[in-house]
């Protein structure tokens, strides 16, 4: 709550606390400038701590997430895997991009959003708490598009038999660097893709190939829901 002084006396301004889910609804079309006193509390479900992302974090409330696209490295220093956040959305932009949800500064070129500036970050983006989020449990047969961005775990899935051999990215024949890769697990009746950023510090890791629990986001790959892997959890299954 903010407090102004009037000349008609005492001027109270309330800021109002809304979810991902508001922060969707909002940009159905194009980008939408942020104009009201929203604040946005959630966690911080993935950032560049492994190479996940890239200049950017993600955060994901009880609703959904957003990400948030930050001019910095090493994001991870300022806002940890795992820490409550508030996010003051007024000022700020937001706008679809791949089907996915993204907030940053208003844009200057043909992206929905540009990116904050580091020095800005902490006028719009504060660690209020270190309590861990609790990720969903969630079965493959239930995710929708309104999961976009959730943190969620799966359970009890193995990689398909034809890359049970395969790591998590594959070599670009042409490059002979790694690109973003997708794997497909299945639980017995449905089939997921696991996707994984060639930045990704275990990109070269090999498969488990027994059944195991994932904890991630869902996101969008190639017009396709999916998962990525949050923080690298993944675990057998007993």
């Amino acid at each position: 709550m903010l407090l102004c002084g009037c000349s008609g006396g005492v001027e109270i301004l309330v800021s109002r606390e809304i979810s991902a889910a508001y922060l969707w609804s909002m940009a159905r079309g194009g980008t939408v400038h942020i104009k009201d006193d929203y604040i946005l509390r959630g966690f911080v479900t993935m950032n560049d701590y492994l190479g996940e992302t890239r200049r950017s974090v993600i955060i994901s409330d009880h609703s959904s997430g957003v990400e948030i696209k930050i001019d910095m490295d090493n994001i991870h220093q300022l806002l940890p895997f795992g820490s409550e956040v508030e996010v003051y959305c007024s000022g700020l932009y937001i706008g679809r991009e791949s089907n996915t949800l993204v907030m940053g500064t208003r844009p200057t070129a043909e992206f929905a959003v540009d990116r904050i500036p580091a020095e800005d970050v902490s006028r719009y983006i504060r660690v209020v708490g270190e309590a861990a989020p609790n990720a969903e449990r969630m079965a493959i047969a239930d995710i929708g598009n309104e999961d976009i961005f959730r943190y969620v775990m799966i359970e009890g899935v193995r990689v398909i038999d034809e890359e049970r051999d395969c790591r998590w990215c594959d070599v670009d024949m042409l490059t002979g660097e790694y690109c973003e890769t997708a794997r497909h697990f299945t639980d017995g009746r449905d089939t997921l893709t696991i996707v994984t950023s060639p930045t990704a510090d275990y990109c070269s890791d090999h498969i488990l190939k027994g059944p195991i629990h994932c904890i991630g986001v869902i996101d969008v790959f190639r017009s396709n829901l999916s998962l990525r892997l949050s923080n690298y959890q993944i675990v057998p299954a007993e």
